[in-house]
């Protein structure tokens, strides 16, 4: 577990993350999956809720959707190309379609009038001419998910959002078994290749870093919902 790092990910093999959308609600009474494909989803990669609490994210559009609550990200990992070549065009082909998917469908307004004009502008002649909605976006990325299976790739990576980096390629050996890590006092599964996954994401990843960096990323407002 990286001590600077202020949250926990879970990732699943495309296959099982799908499975894992389809069958998880009908399971906790407090706790619920939110897909991409769900019309309260903020995020091309699911998240599992708390409904007793409220989150605000900073930047999020919310004028046509509900707030969701607090959440843990649970992102797939898809096959990659054997190429490195090929993957960089595969990665810069989703990366593309995220911008886009986050500008038209995501992105809320900002302090100043001016630019909140460009943006709505921008926004509508995407969506309007470019047909640019949240739907069609999300089936060009399902069908560039699709061109590389899981279970027959050498390469595995979670690129599935906008904030994934390139550097999310490692070999599909790194996630054949797991181990457990102790964290807080429980012990979770990691894959048993996390050491090499994270010094190719994060170089030494157990060096904190300097002072004026060590700032949460995460500076959502949350709430618990009233009784």
């Amino acid at each position: 577990f990286i001590p600077w790092d202020d949250d926990i990910d879970i990732q699943m093999p495309r296959n099982d993350y799908e499975e894992f959308v389809r069958k998880f609600n009908t399971k906790h009474e407090h706790l619920q999956v939110v897909s991409p494909a769900d019309n309260a989803a903020k995020h091309t990669f699911a998240k599992v809720i708390d409904t007793r609490t409220v989150k605000v994210e900073q930047g999020i559009n919310y004028k046509d959707s509900k707030y969701l609550g607090i959440d843990v990200d649970v992102f797939p990992l898809d096959g990659q190309p054997d190429s490195e070549k090929e993957y960089k065009k595969y990665y810069k082909k989703k990366h593309d379609l995220y911008q886009l998917y986050y500008t038209t469908n995501i992105r809320g307004a900002s302090s100043k009038r001016y630019k909140n004009l460009v943006l709505k502008i921008y926004q509508l002649i995407l969506v309007k001419i470019f047909k640019f909605n949240r739907i069609n976006l999300l089936k060009k990325i399902n069908k560039i998910n699709s061109r590389y299976p899981y279970d027959s790739a050498h390469y595995v990576g979670c690129t599935s959002s906008l904030y994934n980096s390139e550097k999310n390629r490692h070999n599909k050996k790194l996630y054949d078994n797991y181990t457990k890590l102790e964290f807080e006092g429980h012990e979770f599964k990691v894959p048993c290749g996390y050491d090499e996954i994270l010094r190719q994401m994060y170089g030494d990843y157990m060096k904190l870093p300097p002072k004026e960096e060590q700032i949460t990323h995460h500076s959502n407002k949350v709430y618990i919902k009233e009784v």
